[in-house]
């Protein structure tokens, strides 16, 4: 009798179907993993952010209208005051350096615009490009300064990112006085 060394065709062919099958159900899942990378980026990205608009407040003692105009931009890591722009954060979905053109200050009208979901308001979710940062500040009548602000990150397809509570109710991650 001679000894045959090696596998047959049929026991190859399993062990392809098998391996396939495992990446199979591997793949959904690192897209998944992939996209909550990204959104906790998203998430340090607007804490970083929200820690420069509140170390303006403290030595300015109001909230920054508009970026460039405030030049709070200067009150990000590396930036010189009324003299060079911080370095602003990456955006997780194009990993380039944000633009201040992507941060939209939008004025809002009403304090309650600072948490709700109505078209034109802070988490409204449409028009924005994934990794945006959407900051407002709110001026109450007759105040010199505004107030309050919403800062608002914009995840994929252009929604703001969003987790749920127990009763499935959409809760927007939103930093604001």
């Amino acid at each position: 009798m001679r000894d045959y060394r090696g596998f047959t065709l049929v026991e190859l062919l399993v062990v392809i179907l098998i391996l396939g099958i495992l990446m199979g159900l591997t793949l959904p899942r690192l897209t998944t993993v992939r996209q909550q990378a990204r959104e906790a980026a998203m998430k340090m990205n607007l804490h970083n952010v929200q820690v420069v608009i509140e170390e303006f407040h403290a030595e300015k003692g109001y909230y920054a209208d508009d970026f460039y105009e405030d030049g709070y931009g200067a009150f990000f890591p590396g930036g010189i005051i009324d003299d060079q722009m911080g370095t602003l954060p990456i955006n997780p979905w194009t990993n380039r350096q944000m633009d201040p053109d992507e941060f939209n200050p939008e004025d809002y009208e009403l304090e309650t615009d600072l948490s709700n979901t109505a078209e034109g308001g802070p988490n409204d979710q449409y028009g924005y490009a994934s990794g945006e940062i959407v900051y407002g500040v709110w001026q109450p009548e007759g105040a010199d300064w505004p107030v309050g602000y919403g800062l608002v990150g914009i995840g994929r397809a252009g929604l703001s990112i969003r987790s749920f509570d127990e009763d499935d109710n959409a809760v927007v991650f939103l930093l604001h006085n």
